[in-house]
């Protein structure tokens, strides 16, 4: 099987933007990423545009510690959500839920 390597390189492309948005939504800065996953900030900022390929323990570091799956990182796969996005969305219920209970009172 060929692999075209200018669609693998968009794929990369993909992924390094995923994990830009990733860091952003744990509202992190590059130099936090790089403690939650065991590099240094300069790694953090050359994975996030593609210059870096993220190994093995770093994407397992993002899944364990920032509860982002597999399947989000390498397709872009929200299907199954993580505990990170369920948090998020419960406490947005439960703060919708209180300007309800505000209006109706």
């Amino acid at each position: 099987m060929k692999i075209n390597t200018k669609e693998a390189a968009g794929d990369y492309k993909d992924i390094a933007n995923r994990l830009r948005e990733i860091r952003l939504d744990a509202r992190l800065t590059q130099k936090d990423m790089a403690d939650v996953v065991g590099l240094t900030p300069g790694s953090v900022g050359a994975m996030e545009n593609g210059l870096y390929t993220p190994n093995y323990d770093v994407l397992r570091a993002l899944k364990k510690k920032l509860n982002v799956s597999y399947d989000y990182i390498i397709d872009g796969d929200k299907t199954s959500a993580s505990r990170h996005e369920i948090e998020q969305l419960r406490q947005e219920v439960i703060r919708l839920t209180k300007i309800i209970d505000k209006l109706i009172k």
